[in-house]
């Protein structure tokens, strides 16, 4: 965790603060969950280690979704605006599907 808190830190850049850390974490651990809630779609019993299982097979995406919640920051829910001419459009109030492209479902036998 600590290695995709450095890449966002990065990411965020010369408008980083110290104070941003704890935010940054959250929007970790929320890409976290996203990407368990993914691979493991009929839920997990050890939800430290399929958090582990995500960081270390998926650290890409888990990465590239924090950036997407970060840049959407202020217009969470919100699917297209305009103003001050300019004007965005997303492709729904959530994190997009292509974010999750290539991420396997596991799931267990009975």
């Amino acid at each position: 965790m600590e290695e995709l808190l450095e890449d966002l830190i990065i990411y965020v850049g010369e408008d980083y603060t110290p104070e941003q850390e704890a935010f940054l974490r959250l929007l970790i651990n929320d890409a976290i969950e996203e990407v368990c809630g993914v691979m493991y779609p009929f839920g997990f019993n050890n939800e430290k280690k399929a958090k582990e299982s995500a960081l270390k097979r998926y650290k890409g995406k888990i990465r590239k979704i924090a950036q997407y919640y970060y840049d959407k920051q202020g217009v969470e829910g919100v699917t297209s605006y305009s103003g001050n001419g300019e004007s965005r459009s997303y492709s729904g109030a959530g994190t997009p599907s292509e974010y999750f492209s290539g991420i396997v479902p596991v799931a267990k036998i009975v």
